[in-house]
C-alpha cells in the first residue's frame, strides 16, 4: 500500500499553476494514478487538498484512495480569523522575517534542529504568488457540502491541543462531517506529525491496518 506521493506531487508549490485547490488536486490525482493503493496524508492547507484528491480519484478507475489522515486544519476557514492576513503579508513581505515568524506560530514545541533548519530554507524554493493565490483559494473553498460524497474509507482526524492556527471546533467540525471518521487530539501545536511523530505514525498506522482489513473496529 503506497503511503506518500512522489517528488512531482510534493512540489506543487513549485511548478507553473494553476493554484486554485481543485487545479492542485487534480494535478496530484494524476501523480498518483496507477499507483495502486493509497493512504492520503494531509496537514493545514494539505488537508483540504489531500480531501479534494480523494473526491477527484472516486471518479478515476486508475486512482484507489483508501484512507485519509487529515491534520491540523478545517472543512473551511470560517473563524481561522488571520487568513486574509497572511495572504496580504505574503503579498507584501515575503522573506525570512515572515518566514521565521510563520514557523514560529506552527509549533508548540519546536523540533529537532536539523528538521528545523529544513522547515525554515523551505519558503525559499516556494513562488510568492503560488502560495497567497493556494491560501487565497482556500479562503473560498468550503468542503463541507463535499465531504458526505467521500468515498468510504478510514479517515482519521488530528489536531493538536495548543495548535494556535486552528481550533478545536475546526476538527470537530470536520470530523462530524466525515463518515465514521475519528479524532485524535495530541499535545502539540499546529504541526502535530512533527511535535509528536510516534502518536502521528501510530494513527497513521490505525489507518492502514483498517485500510488493509475493511474494518474501523477499535480506532479511536
Amino acid at each position: 500500500m503506497a503511503s506518500g506521493l512522489n517528488a512531482r506531487a510534493l512540489a506543487w508549490l513549485e511548478d507553473e499553476g494553476p493554484f486554485d485547490m481543485y487545479s492542485i488536486a487534480n494535478r496530484i490525482v494524476d501523480v498518483i494514478a496507477g499507483e495502486g493503493d493509497v493512504i492520503l496524508v494531509g496537514h493545514s492547507l494539505g488537508t483540504p487538498l489531500a480531501i479534494l484528491t480523494a473526491l477527484a480519484g472516486a471518479q478515476r478507475e486508475d486512482v484507489v484512495v483508501k484512507g485519509l489522515v487529515l491534520s491540523n486544519s478545517g472543512a473551511n476557514t470560517k473563524g481561522h480569523g488571520d487568513a486574509g492576513a497572511i495572504v496580504q503579508r505574503i503579498r507584501a513581505e515575503w522573506g525570512e522575517q515572515m518566514w521565521d515568524a510563520f514557523v514560529g506560530r506552527c509549533f508548540h514545541t519546536l523540533p529537532d534542529e536539523w528538521l528545523l533548519y529544513e522547515i525554515r530554507g523551505y519558503p525559499a524554493r516556494l513562488q510568492r504568488h503560488a502560495v497567497a493565490d493556494t491560501i487565497q483559494s482556500q479562503m473560498e473553498t468550503d468542503l463541507v457540502p463535499l465531504l458526505g460524497k467521500l468515498p468510504d474509507m478510514p479517515v482519521a482526524v488530528v489536531h493538536g491541543q495548543h495548535d494556535a492556527a486552528r481550533t478545536l471546533a475546526h476538527a470537530e467540525e470536520l470530523a462530524g462531517c466525515i463518515r465514521g471518521a475519528s479524532l485524535h487530539v495530541l499535545p502539540t501545536g499546529h504541526t502535530s506529525c512533527a511535535e509528536d511523530a510516534c502518536a502521528f505514525a501510530e494513527i497513521m498506522r490505525g489507518v492502514g491496518e483498517q485500510a488493509i482489513s475493511g474494518s474501523r473496529d477499535g480506532f479511536r
